[in-house]
């Protein structure tokens, strides 16, 4: 189960973000978009990690105190070594905050991920050519404030087709173990769901 630390974009901002892409539309041809649902902020890539890890992942990140901030998107960009087109905004201490204690956390647990220093940024799109990298690049137009929610563990999984990004929500079994993998998606109702 491929995992990351990261914050969802209410719907409004996930809207506002394909508004920016419209322009981008016609100007780049053979690469795949992110979908509207899938647009997120990562704070740390961890990849491969088993249910029982993962749930102790999500505890700590419920744990973690946590205090909103505003952020705002107003440039597209691009790092056209990786191949991404992304929106990001100006430096936010909170955020950079954020991702730090989100690592600290991942590290207490032993837990590994991608250690690249944390650079903010939402992808739009992968597999960028380097010629379309060097034009992409725009401001915002309006800018797309919008206020960060609380950190959750993201997993990707294949449904109908489709790759999506889901919060992982651990099953806990009657003995108060962790089950097989879950996300929100599919895992059984509960009594605490109705």
């Amino acid at each position: 189960m491929r995992l990351f630390a990261a914050i969802e974009l209410p719907a409004d901002v996930r809207e506002a973000a394909l508004e920016a892409q419209g322009g981008l539309r016609a100007m780049v041809s053979g690469v795949r978009w992110v979908r509207a649902e899938n647009l997120h902020l990562t704070l740390a890539f961890i990849g491969e990690l088993d249910a029982v890890r993962a749930a102790e992942v999500t505890s700590a990140l419920d744990a973690l105190p946590f205090e909103s901030f505003v952020w705002t998107l107003d440039a597209v960009g691009a790092f056209d070594r990786a191949r991404v087109l992304w929106a990001a905004g100006p430096d936010c201490e909170p955020l950079s905050q954020l991702a730090q204690r989100v690592r600290s956390v991942l590290d207490a647990l032993r837990v590994p991920y991608d250690r690249k220093p944390f650079i903010a940024h939402v992808t739009l799109l992968r597999d960028l050519t380097r010629s379309d990298a060097q034009r992409a690049a725009a401001p915002i137009v309006p800018p797309i404030v919008w206020r960060a929610g609380r950190p959750q563990l993201l997993c990707s999984v294949h449904r109908d087709g489709r790759l999506r990004y889901e919060p992982f929500v651990p099953a806990v079994t009657e003995g108060g173990h962790f089950g097989p993998d879950q996300t929100l998606a599919n895992r059984p109702l509960t009594k605490h769901d109705a």
